[in-house]
C-alpha cells in the first residue's frame, strides 16, 4: 500500500481528500490527511467520517503566516517520515517537508492566481494535475516539471457522488427555495488584494429586499452578518446549495458546486477565473460580476433563471490516483 500525505487547508480540499481516501483504498493508495485550525475545515472532515490530524493554525497577517507555517513544518516533518510522498493542493508547509525528505510531490491545482503558494510549491512538484480549462501559459511562471490535465473541475469529484437529503436543511429551520446561500470573499488570503466590501453590502441588501432568507457561511469570524442566518459550524454545503434558490459567493468553490448541481450561482470574485467561462460554456448556471452595479443585475438574472440540467464532466479521481502511484514508483 502506497501512503501519501494530503494537507487539506480549505473545506474544498477536505472534500477532495475524503473522495481520494475512499476511492484510493481499493487502488493501493492510503492517505494520511492533515489539516489546520480553520473555520469549517475540521467539521467537513468529521462530516465525511475522515480520519485526520489537525496540525497548527491559519495565520492572518504576513508575520503570522510565516511563523505559524514554520511551526507546522516542524510537526509535519515527524508525520511525513512515515509516508511515501505528497498528494495535495499547494501546501507550502507540506511541500517543504516532503521535498526536504526527498519524497515526490503530486500537486492538484486550479488557481493560478494564488501566486504566493504556487511559487513556493509548484516548482518542487513532480507533476501538476489541473483542469484543461486553465491555459498552459497560466502555469508557466511557476515552472512545473510536468502538467497533466482533465476535462472537468475538481468539484465534480464530490458533486458526481452527491445524494440530496431535504431533512438537512429542514433541521436548520430552512424551507427549500426560500433562502439564498451567501459565502463571503477570501479576504485574508495572501493573494486577495481587492476590497469587495461594497459589492458584498449591495448583494446582501438586494437579497433582503427580495424577501429571501440569507444563509451566511463565513470564512472568518469578522464576516458574520447581523440579521441573517450565520452558519459557524459546518453543515453539508451541497445539501444547503441544492435546496436553495441560489448561491452567491465571493470565491469560486461554492458557486461552482451549486452550478454543477444545476442551481443558479453568482461569483463576485474580482479577478479572472478561467473555470467560470468553461462551466458557463457547458451550460452550468454560473454568473460573474466585478462591481456593485453589474452584480445587482447579475443577481437579478441569476434568480430569474431557476434550476437547470446539470452538466456532465470528467471525474479526475482515477487520473489523480494513477499519477500519484506513478510518481512514487519512479
Amino acid at each position: 500500500m502506497t501512503k501519501l500525505l494530503f494537507d487539506a487547508l480549505t473545506p474544498k480540499q477536505a472534500r477532495i481528500a475524503a473522495v481520494l481516501q475512499r476511492e484510493g483504498a481499493g487502488r493501493g493508495v492510503e492517505l494520511l490527511i492533515t489539516c489546520r485550525d480553520y473555520l469549517h475545515l475540521s467539521d467537513v472532515l468529521e462530516m465525511y467520517g475522515v480520519s485526520h490530524i489537525c496540525v497548527g493554525r491559519y495565520g492572518v497577517g504576513l508575520y503570522e503566516k510565516l511563523v505559524y507555517g514554520l511551526e507546522r513544518q516542524m510537526r509535519l516533518a515527524e508525520l511525513a517520515r512515515g509516508v511515501d510522498g505528497m498528494l495535495s493542493f499547494p501546501s507550502p508547509d507540506a511541500a517543504r517537508v516532503l521535498f526536504g525528505l526527498g519524497k515526490p510531490l503530486v500537486v492538484l491545482n486550479d488557481t493560478p492566481h494564488a501566486e504566493h503558494v504556487n511559487r513556493l510549491v509548484i516548482p518542487l512538484s513532480n507533476v501538476l494535475i489541473a483542469p484543461a480549462a486553465v491555459p498552459a501559459e497560466a502555469w508557466r511562471p511557476y515552472c512545473p516539471r510536468r502538467v497533466v490535465t482533465f476535462d472537468g473541475v475538481f468539484e465534480y469529484m464530490w458533486i458526481s457522488r452527491f445524494r440530496p437529503d431535504e431533512d438537512v436543511v429542514r433541521r436548520l429551520g430552512l424551507k427549500p427555495g426560500e433562502y439564498v446561500v451567501f459565502r463571503p470573499e477570501e479576504a485574508h488570503a495572501a493573494y486577495y488584494r481587492w476590497d469587495a466590501g461594497g459589492i458584498r453590502a449591495v448583494l446582501l441588501a438586494e437579497l433582503r429586499r427580495r424577501g429571501y432568507v440569507v444563509v451566511n457561511v463565513p470564512r472568518y469570524p469578522d464576516q458574520l452578518v447581523e440579521g441573517v442566518v450565520n452558519l459557524t459550524k459546518a453543515v453539508d454545503h451541497l445539501q444547503l446549495a441544492y435546496f436553495s434558490a441560489g448561491v452567491v459567493s465571493g470565491g469560486a468553490t461554492m458557486a461552482t458546486e451549486a452550478a454543477l448541481l444545476g442551481v443558479p450561482a453568482l461569483s463576485y470574485f474580482p479577478g479572472d477565473y478561467h473555470l467560470d467561462r468553461y462551466l458557463a460554456e457547458r451550460g452550468a448556471p454560473l454568473f460573474r460580476c466585478r462591481d456593485a452595479e453589474t452584480c445587482a443585475s447579475a443577481l437579478d438574472e441569476m434568480l430569474r433563471l431557476g434550476r437547470t440540467q446539470p452538466p456532465r464532466l470528467e471525474d479526475p479521481t482515477p487520473l489523480i490516483l494513477e499519477e500519484a502511484l506513478a510518481a512514487v514508483k519512479k
